[in-house]
């Protein structure tokens, strides 16, 4: 059993019991028995109460209750929540060691170019002021954070975008890249001006389209074991959606490494496990997808294989809708066959299968099917019964 919270252990010690509480406590989940009400440790606060107590950090910054709603942290063995009188927030000053919070949460730090430290909190008996909360050091950080994100635009006199941008809470700077996959993610400046560039954006529309050639060999036992095997897949598509040209061009130029990068990832078990060579080849900005069909018969000469993206997709699709016909008109011959043997009399109301009935067979065919359970009826009471030795005995 996990110990019980402070706030449990309080309402116990002033005579409450699990069936009987106060209307500020709650149970730790909707449908709650003594079992699970033990192993989440105890009661919790209601929203209206929780919302109307004010915590405050070790530096004395103030926090509304309402700012713990979103569950709780769990570290080192304890629940860190305002049932145990300790909730935490994430420091607005980015203290990584601090004096004034508990010891086991110096160790509580972010990766990469975030810097995360939590401060444990505590209910105090004063009203909630905005000049006195973490809120108002928030609010100071973010407007010093955007004050030096202005001073690099004027250091770079505009060529900045703010998607290829990011801020370092280890140097306190803000630091540019170019990746031109985040501008076919984010960018929403087709047909106007790059922000970083200040160049036009194309308004047509293409992709990015390139060949995968695999070369592995055979190990499958039979007479061609151990035969070199060659096939191409072309025109994959790097993008989901069509982009602008301009973004799709840029991809081709500064993104190469990320797309091979990208498909030797899907092969890794095989290029790890099976010596499979993956390569990627032609990789190019097209509005739509070219094909070369003089080299495509070369290929087939020399015994490669070779596929197309597009048309396999089709052929995928294709079969995919088949079998969701098939699926589906076994599903309908089970419910007919249903219908004719219990009747439609037997199919609840506003039921699945009540509902799938009226929608694929409508009023009429519902008709014929009755029609046909009654015939079934009276062919069952008309057949011969198999008489038994023991009905004469």
């Amino acid at each position: 059993m996990k110990e019980y919270n402070l706030f449990t252990q309080k309402l116990f010690e002033q005579g409450y019991t699990f069936e009987h509480y106060p209307g500020y406590a709650k149970m730790p989940n909707p449908v709650c028995d003594r079992k699970l009400f033990d192993i989440m440790g105890g009661f919790q606060y209601e929203n209206w109460y929780q919302n109307q107590k004010v915590y405050s950090t070790g530096c004395g910054l103030l926090c509304r209750g309402s700012d713990f709603s979103n569950g709780y942290m769990s570290y080192m063995g304890i629940d860190w929540k305002p049932e145990n009188n300790n909730p935490v927030i994430l420091c607005p000053y980015k203290k990584e060691q601090c004096t004034l919070r508990s010891p086991l949460l110096d160790h509580v730090e972010g990766g990469g170019i975030c810097k995360i430290s939590q401060c444990d909190c505590h209910e105090v008996d004063v009203p909630y002021e905005y000049e006195h909360s973490k809120d108002r050091v928030w609010d100071e950080r973010h407007k010093r954070i955007r004050e030096k994100y202005e001073e690099l635009k004027r250091q770079k006199k505009g060529h900045v975008c703010y998607w290829q941008t990011s801020y370092n809470e280890w140097t306190e700077q803000w630091e540019q890249r170019y990746d031109p996959m985040e501008c076919a993610r984010m960018c929403m400046n087709t047909g106007g001006t790059c922000d970083l560039k200040h160049t036009l954006i194309s308004k047509k529309r293409g992709n990015v389209f390139y060949d995968v050639k695999i070369t592995r060999i055979r190990r499958d036992g039979t007479l061609f074991d151990g035969q070199k095997e060659i096939s191409i897949q072309k025109g994959c598509r790097l993008l989901e959606t069509s982009k602008s040209m301009t973004i799709c061009e840029n991809i081709v130029r500064y993104g190469r490494k990320l797309i091979i990068s990208h498909e030797q990832m899907k092969y890794h078990s095989e290029m790890f496990v099976y010596g499979w060579k993956v390569e990627v080849l032609n990789i190019r900005a097209e509005r739509r997808e070219s094909r070369d069909l003089l080299q495509d018969l070369q290929d087939i000469r020399e015994g490669i294989t070779i596929v197309h993206a597009s048309d396999q997709e089709k052929r995928n699709k294709e079969l995919k809708k088949q079998n969701r016909a098939k699926q589906k008109e076994k599903r309908e011959k089970r419910l007919e066959q249903k219908i004719v043997q219990n009747g439609w009399d037997s199919l609840e109301p506003f039921s699945l299968d009540y509902h799938h009935a009226l929608k694929w067979f409508g009023q009429e065919k519902i008709e014929v099917l009755e029609r046909r359970h009654q015939k079934y009826q009276e062919e069952e009471r008309n057949k011969p019964q198999q008489m038994s030795l023991f009905e004469f005995m």
